[in-house]
């Protein structure tokens, strides 16, 4: 195989991995500015409530805050890297009506969905969606970011 081929084909590869970054990229950007009327919505009572660690689909673990709601099958929960939950754990008790707004999760691997976009308790909010859009929305910066320094890279080598 010739050089050139060589840096043909690592320049693909590098393109592929660009376009992944950027669907990531998209991603984020779709998540940014939700409309809560179009998402899950549903109004009941807290049944249970804590820290609890979040099985993932790929065998990942995280603590993260839960809320066990009457008559709905799955519980709902709140990822942050910081780890504090300690102002959910005071702002919510077992017995309190919420509405929470939420992405259904199809996905059985997981133990709890942390697609948890907002929690009000007497017509405060108690978990804000911008939290959920932040999060969400660090995807389009790793993406872009990632995308273009690995294209940078891809015409470095090729251009060699």
């Amino acid at each position: 195989m010739t050089k050139k081929t060589k840096q043909l084909i690592n320049s693909i590869t590098a393109g592929l991995f660009s376009i992944l970054f950027f669907f990531l990229a998209y991603i984020g950007y779709e998540k940014r500015n939700i409309d809560l009327s179009k998402q899950d919505k549903f109004e009941s009572i807290i049944i249970d409530k804590g820290i609890n660690i979040h099985y993932g689909s790929k065998g990942q673990k995280s603590d993260v805050f839960f809320i066990s709601l009457k008559n709905l099958d799955k519980d709902l929960g709140v990822y942050r890297m910081s780890q504090n939950y300690n102002d959910l754990l005071q702002k919510v008790n077992i017995g309190d009506k919420v509405k929470v707004y939420y992405q259904a999760n199809s996905n059985k691997d997981e133990n709890i969905n942390i697609n948890l976009i907002q929690l009000e308790k007497d017509g405060k909010i108690i978990i804000n969606k911008n939290e959920y859009e932040q999060k969400e929305g660090s995807l389009l910066y790793i993406g872009l970011i990632a995308g273009f320094f690995i294209l940078y890279l891809s015409y470095r080598n090729y251009k060699r």
